[in-house]
């Protein structure tokens, strides 16, 4: 290796650590790693954290006696048939309680009549001889 050579390598060394020297402040040390996983749990505690809650199979047994989706669907399909029979006999009360009011008008009418002829006939009663 000639002189130019090793003088090449040296300043492309040179280089390299001045590089390297740029990076070296913005690297974390040994304390602030230490300082930056002081608050975090250890697995200790995780492993009390997680003690209460529960297993895959306590949440199966807890899920078994709900209503699959098909079940909900039937029921949905029944209260759709029930609400439709709903509207159909409101429909049809709604109706007949216009006959009933037809029917008390037509009453009333019938006592209207009914009351003008007996204070017809009370008049006539009260102004004849006795």
């Amino acid at each position: 290796m000639d002189n130019a050579d090793a003088g090449a390598r040296l300043e492309n060394l040179d280089q390299r650590v001045d590089r390297v020297e740029q990076i070296l402040p913005t690297l974390a040390t040994k304390d602030d790693l230490q300082r930056a996983i002081e608050p975090l749990a250890t697995k200790e505690e995780l492993r009390r954290a997680i003690e209460p809650l529960a297993t895959k199979e306590e949440l199966r047994r807890a899920i078994e006696p709900l209503a699959t989706k098909a079940q909900v669907a039937e029921l949905d399909g029944r209260l759709q048939g029930l609400d439709q029979r709903l509207v159909e006999v409101s429909q049809a009360l709604n109706q007949r309680l216009v006959e009933v009011r037809v029917m008390i008008e037509a009453q009333r009418s019938d006592i209207q009549l009914l009351a003008e002829h007996v204070v017809r006939l009370s008049t006539k009663g009260s102004a004849g001889p006795p």
